[in-house]
């Protein structure tokens, strides 16, 4: 019986199969990585002109012909404004010409700031036309575009340079989640290894500034490349030391080897390097550009678990940044590249999230309610279990740059026949700026959340429960409302 895919509509992330799990087949959807640099103009009080370098990454997908959607980062490069980052969330709708040309226009939305810029609340606008030559893939070419943070005092207009390429997101129909399929690629954003990470950090004393100790607690995303190298992305924010509010976002590369040869199979030795942007929390980055080098051990546990240990540095490009590094790792192997191709398929969700805390607590003694815009990252690992990355900025409540990122796991109930779900989470992470009051950044959130499913895949969440500091000072409910799209990816 032949199989044939169901068409795409415009509200879905996902494409849906055919029923027969005998020609089930892994379905295609484009998606798009687009890095922009703009330099844009910052106005401050006093008519003061600032210039400002801009880097804005979006993951988009295509839910439909030519309209793309996706989350976003905006993150300061260049100027004196280290740890300017904007979470948030793209839509745009794309022309081709019969001559390779790719016209665009899209409007980001998102919530952040930091690095002392004037952002108000922090929700920010940005609109942004481009015209980019397609050399088979991979796009460049020139942007317009504005940046608008209407409750601060950010407006500009500006130009910048596009360079983005076409990947292939391959997934299940969320029914075949539990049952085996056929697949010999990667499946979902394609990665190999998740690991959640620890970090301590001597930063070195300056003139008149003395050394110091921070911490912080990420999340880093690996795919092979061959058996030896491979390349990924990592975050990370503090939660000791002073520094709350500080986050860092990089891409990253390595290269690693079996210690086989001295009869150490599952000993892994290698070395890494990594680039992006980071700031915020007083620390002194200067325009936000960071490098870091280290070498790398890596211990399998088994088929699917790995602990690991790195050394080595981390300095900005501009600025006074420079600090050692000791980091510790505990990871899952997501996905096994050549082992036997029938794989069980698991479920994996996006969600976006509008979030409101009380009364969260500000270092001038007041306490007042902000709103937050989000992404949630959330992959089963049982029937009913599951872990879970979430980021959140600030919109609204005089809080721009307070922002949140955190970890954990979670339980959820099956769908009842009415569409209904229930679910838990317990999560930990950093949270800081924006002058809210939270010492150190290391935060716990605890959530309940009630869901009902309008069509397969799709959920609407409601959920509340409460967010405290490690330390005195944040203390606060939580009210969110969150959209999730579920589909099921290949684990070989």
């Amino acid at each position: 019986m032949p199989c044939s895919a169901s068409r795409l509509t415009a509200l879905s992330l996902s494409l849906l199969l055919a029923a027969g799990a005998a020609c089930a087949q892994t379905e295609q959807l484009k998606m798009s990585l687009e890095m922009r640099l703009d330099p844009a103009h910052i106005d401050r009080a006093g008519g003061g002109r600032e210039r400002l370098g801009l880097v804005t990454t979006s993951l988009l997908f295509e839910p439909a012909y030519d309209w793309w959607v996706g989350p976003a980062v905006v993150g300061a490069a260049t100027g004196q404004r280290g740890g300017f980052f904007v979470l948030g969330a793209q839509v745009a709708r794309r022309w081709h010409s019969t001559d390779n040309w790719v016209a665009q226009l899209g409007l980001l939305m998102g919530g952040g700031g930091g690095g002392g810029a004037p952002v108000g609340g922090g929700l920010m606008l940005m609109p942004s036309a481009s015209l980019s030559y397609d050399w088979g893939g991979v796009q460049t070419g020139l942007s317009v575009s504005s940046v608008n943070m209407p409750s601060g005092r950010i407006s500009s207009r500006q130009i910048g340079l596009v360079l983005s390429w076409d990947g292939r997101f391959r997934y299940f129909d969320v029914g075949e989640v539990g049952h085996k399929l056929s697949t010999a690629e990667h499946t979902g954003l394609g990665f190999d290894r998740l690991m959640l990470d620890s970090a301590q950090l001597h930063v070195r004393a300056r003139q008149s500034v003395p050394a110091s100790t921070v911490r912080l607690v990420g999340v880093r995303a690996e795919r092979r490349l061959g058996p030896n190298m491979y390349w990924g992305v990592e975050t990370a924010a503090a939660t000791h030391g002073g520094a709350d509010g500080y986050m860092e976002i990089l891409g990253t590369g390595g290269w690693e080897t079996s210690a086989s040869a001295i009869g150490l199979s599952d000993l892994y030795l290698g070395a890494r390097v990594a680039l992006g942007l980071g700031g915020g929390g007083a620390v002194e980055t200067g325009g936000g550009t960071l490098g870091k080098a280290a070498g790398v051990l890596r211990w399998e546990l088994g088929r699917d678990a790995f602990v690991g240990f790195e050394a080595g540095a981390v300095r900005s490009g501009s600025g006074a940044y420079n600090a050692r590094y000791a980091q510790w790792q505990v990871g899952l192997q997501l996905d096994h590249p050549g082992a036997p191709q029938d794989a069980p398929v698991v479920g994996l969700a996006w969600s976006g999230s509008v979030q409101h805390v009380r009364k969260a607590a500000r270092k001038d003694g007041r306490q007042l309610d902000l709103d937050t815009v989000g992404i949630k990252l959330k992959r089963l690992v049982g029937s009913n279990v599951y872990v879970t990355g979430q980021a959140h900025s600030a919109v609204a409540g005089q809080a721009g740059a307070y922002s949140v990122g955190l970890a954990g796991a979670g339980v959820q109930t099956d769908l009842s026949d009415s569409g209904w779900r229930l679910s838990a989470e317990l999560l930990a992470g950093a949270a800081g700026g924006g002058g809210v009051a939270n010492q150190g950044g290391a935060v716990a959130q605890g959530m309940a959340y009630l869901g009902l499913s309008l069509d397969p895949g799709s959920e609407w969440q409601l959920g509340a429960g409460r967010i405290r500091g490690q330390h005195a000072g944040l203390n606060s409910r939580v009210l969110d409302i969150s959209w999730t799209r579920s589909f099921g990816v290949g684990q070989r």
